[in-house]
């Protein structure tokens, strides 16, 4: 059930040293390919990083929050054609992203996002500057964000929900606070 994925996903910063197989990573990236995209554009691409020199130096694409994927086994790079779709690519990177951290945790694997929005390199240009020449890519892409995926080194005490009257209101019968 769906709910049960759900309550199982947590963001996983540390990994062993266990390889993630190629069989999980297809299958990863398979369920990654289903995801929705506004008008069915397809402006999302992926980028599999699996060498450990290379999710090194991906590590340091931001000062803080990225980190954790040195320690990866594998990295996914969510990337967008902003040309394809340029009021969207943004949402279907998300979507996108989702579907493979809900994936990885199917498998149980342990996977968690860094983002790129509004984040600098140490270096003082922004981090999606740095990815584009990392990666080797045109101005029109843009790197999402960036997924380490694992094999769990960590366990996460359980996911407390938001509360359900907290955070959802009636139209016309509650204010939103």
């Amino acid at each position: 059930m769906l709910l049960e994925l759900v309550e199982k996903r947590r963001s996983i910063r540390k990994f062993t040293d266990e390889e993630v197989s190629e069989k999980d990573l297809r299958e990863i990236l398979n369920i990654a390919l289903h995801a929705p995209t506004a008008k069915h554009r397809n402006s999302v691409r992926y980028i599999i990083i699996r060498d450990k020199k290379r999710l090194e130096e991906l590590s340091h694409y931001k000062k803080n929050g990225a980190a954790f994927l040195s320690g990866a086994n594998v990295a996914i790079a969510v990337l967008t054609d902003s040309e394809i779709a340029p009021n969207t690519n943004h949402q279907d990177a998300s979507i996108a992203a989702t579907f493979i951290l809900l994936a990885a945790a199917d498998l149980d694997l342990g996977a968690t996002w860094a983002n790129v929005v509004d984040a600098k390199h140490e270096s003082g240009i922004t981090a999606q500057k740095f990815l584009r020449e990392f990666f080797g890519l045109e101005d029109k892409f843009d790197v999402e964000r960036v997924i380490g995926i694992g094999h769990p080194a960590e366990e996460k005490s359980e996911k407390v929900p938001f509360e359900y009257k907290e955070v959802v209101f009636e139209d016309l019968n509650d204010k939103v606070k």
